[in-house]
């Protein structure tokens, strides 16, 4: 029962089992889509390791930028009320996890607008590494959170 003492103790996790395991399974099946579809293209070995290494680069690069922007975004919070605070990242990481992005997309997209298929095969790679970007975004949040979270409960476990 909440009394008005541990109302102030209470704490809501950001996500539930349930989200967690839906950004880990869109992430999964992202994964399965866009290299299912890499082994099966009828091309020659090396324009299917490229989609690979451009899609492993995708999915690297996503992880990379979403924990930058988050940490850059939460550092300028902490700047506003300690201004000794240290930024984690510097201006020359966060450029370089941003070109890595702009470059993992062009590699990805240029090389499905060279493909010799249909629109149809083109759209499916296109949406894939679309589908690829944000299930990593997504996921990075998630499990971000919940180790914020549990790093919370930790905490109120040992002030009690």
């Amino acid at each position: 029962m909440m009394t008005e003492s541990n109302k102030m103790h209470f704490y809501r996790r950001r996500n539930t089992p349930t989200y967690t395991f839906m950004a880990w399974a869109a992430f999964v099946l992202a994964c399965g889509f866009e290299f299912v579809g890499i082994y099966s293209l009828k091309e020659p070995l090396s324009v299917q390791g490229y989609y690979a290494v451009s899609a492993i680069l995708l999915i690297v690069t996503s992880f990379l930028l979403q924990k930058v922007a988050r940490d850059n975004d939460e550092d300028n919070f902490l700047l506003a009320y300690n201004a000794g605070y240290r930024r984690r990242n510097t201006s020359a990481f966060t450029f370089l996890s941003w070109a890595g992005f702009v470059l993992a997309i062009l590699a990805e997209y240029i090389g499905v607008f060279n493909l010799e298929e249909p629109l149809s095969v083109k759209g499916y790679y296109a949406i894939g590494g679309a589908f690829l970007i944000v299930s990593c975004l997504v996921l990075q949040k998630t499990i971000r959170d919940n180790e914020e979270d549990k790093m919370f409960d930790e905490s109120e476990q040992h002030t009690e």
